[in-house]
């Protein structure tokens, strides 16, 4: 597989991926660019599975984004100007409310719980899950399960 194929697969589900933890999708987009950028200059022919390295690279890349404080601030401030689309006021409360309260409750999980049910969500398998998160392919199903009662737990608290 040649760079331009491996790029054409991954890199809708990667900035996926990256927005979903990001929640800001010009950063979600650097992210992406980046573990490409990587990527070319570490070269095919040194790794294994592309699909598994490129995941890995931008999880890494956006767990180092997401502890920057002037990071934090930008995406704090991003929010509070994103514009109100044409829905009823109560729907955007609603949808806004729902969507602070799911990155909340995802904030307080570890961040492998946080990563596998990302990783589930954005459609990959579990052996692309195993792989991504370096554990056991047998493994993915029961850390999926704790990792969705953890979010369960913690959003419906959240919800009070």
């Amino acid at each position: 597989m040649n760079f331009n194929e491996i790029y054409t697969e991954n890199y809708t589900k990667l900035l996926r991926q990256a927005a979903f933890l990001l929640g800001d999708k010009t950063a979600a987009e650097d992210m992406v660019q980046e573990a490409f950028i990587r990527l070319n200059k570490t070269g095919l022919s040194t790794i294994e599975t592309p699909s598994a390295w490129l995941t890995r690279v931008v999880n890494n890349l956006c767990y180092s984004y997401m502890r920057s404080e002037g990071s934090r601030r930008r995406r704090e401030e991003k929010v509070g100007r994103q514009s109100v689309e044409e829905h009823s006021a109560e729907q955007v409360v609603l949808n806004k409310e729902d969507k602070n309260l799911t990155h909340q409750a995802l904030s307080k999980l570890q961040p492998r719980d946080r990563m596998v049910l990302l990783l589930k969500f954005s459609g990959y398998k579990y052996h692309e899950i195993a792989s991504a998160l370096n554990i056991n392919k047998s493994s993915v199903g029961t850390i999926l399960s704790r990792a969705r009662d953890r979010f369960k737990k913690e959003y419906q608290q959240l919800g009070r």
